[in-house]
């Protein structure tokens, strides 16, 4: 965030951000703590956290990224990458209204992360869809009698 110790720096608060959860990580384990559970809004265009369609955090390697050129503002921001989001145990992405549907529907139909990072997201264990009637109405026929 603009306002904390790292100022206007999204790189330096980036790496603040993955200091803090490597301070909050198992002794022996990865750089990131354990998390149980992760729920993620999903917006229309298929971004999760501020991970978005074909921009450059999609590739990032690291648990945490600066975004820049974010299309939604702010446009500068930091966030979680897909690495670090798929070491939840369970993933939930969470979306509503029918102009979710069309991503929505890509993502369960395996469109790709770059290309939609909802696609990319997977819980250790489990990733649970928590949709309304409009957002589920583009989900492939196969997968809406899956529980």
């Amino acid at each position: 965030a603009s306002d904390g110790p790292a100022g206007n720096d999204p790189e330096a608060a980036a790496a603040e951000y993955a200091q803090e959860l490597a301070r909050a990580a198992r002794p022996g384990h990865a750089t990131l703590p354990h998390f149980d559970v992760l729920m993620l809004g999903v917006g229309e265009d298929g971004h999760v956290a501020s991970v978005f369609p074909e921009h450059p955090v999609g590739y990032e390697t690291r648990p945490v990224s600066a975004v820049r050129g974010s299309p939604k503002p702010p446009p500068t921001r930091t966030t979680l990458t897909l690495p670090a989001i798929n070491t939840a145990e369970e993933v939930w992405l969470v979306a509503a209204g029918a102009d979710k549907a069309r991503a929505v529907g890509m993502a369960l139909a395996g469109a790709g992360p770059v290309q939609l990072p909802a696609a990319g997201v997977r819980g250790v264990n489990r990733t649970r869809w928590l949709l309304d009637r409009a957002a589920a109405a583009d989900v492939p026929a196969k997968l809406r009698s899956l529980r």
